[in-house]
């Protein structure tokens, strides 16, 4: 009975006063597929960002090319027809594109 007492101060309760329980990030055969999961789908979603900044890219050189300017917003390009108001891409959710006239790049935050 006394080496069960024993067994239990040292392997059950000594841990955890111990502060040498795992920490909330740390990666567990128990949280692996949500941690997988989670990393699939940030992946995801700058996939989808950089198909869709890709996507405006070309768009703005085109409008570069034939206007011989940059736009001055992402909306110009709706505006004079290099994109369908329809077909402007959506950025991921949680996120939103950020568009600077003066060097004409696209980018997802």
């Amino acid at each position: 009975m006394k080496n069960l007492i024993y067994f239990f101060i040292l392997f059950i309760l000594l841990p955890i006063f111990s502060g040498c329980e795992k920490k909330k990030d740390e990666l567990t055969p128990l949280n692996l597929p949500s941690k997988y999961g989670e990393t699939m789908n940030r992946a995801m979603k700058k996939a989808r960002a950089m198909d869709s900044i890709i996507y405006l890219k070309n768009k703005i050189k085109t409008f570069q090319l034939q206007e011989g300017r940059l736009p001055y917003s992402l909306e110009e390009l709706v505006e004079k027809g290099y994109i369908k108001k329809e077909e402007m891409p959506k950025p991921p959710e949680g996120m939103k594109f950020e568009y600077n006239s003066k060097t004409g790049e696209v980018t997802v935050k």
